[in-house]
């Protein structure tokens, strides 16, 4: 994976995270395998999500009784701005 974003504007915990779900856009992950792909531990990411979630660039599923989901969400205005502005900084970076 291409941390595109954190590249540029980083480092930043919340710019690797945005990276990643940007980078799969259609996967649902749990805080682990979020924290696990971002070679970050769970603790300094889960407030990451907390403010992914406030700011409406993630959704959330509950799994079971306690296990929760996330996603990107493709249906927010600025996730769209932030996939083209990452496709084209990946061309440039090539």
């Amino acid at each position: 994976m291409k941390d595109v974003l954190n590249e540029l504007l980083g480092p930043s915990n919340f710019l690797l995270v945005l990276d990643l779900l940007l980078e799969y856009p259609c996967q649902w992950m749990n805080l682990r395998e979020i924290a696990r792909r971002v070679n970050k531990n769970p603790g300094s990411i889960s407030p990451v999500i907390a403010k992914l979630l406030e700011r409406e660039f993630i959704t959330d599923c509950k799994v079971g009784k306690v296990s929760v989901v996330y996603q990107l969400n493709n249906a927010n205005e600025k996730i769209h701005a932030l996939k083209n502005l990452r496709e084209a900084l990946k061309k440039i970076q090539r």
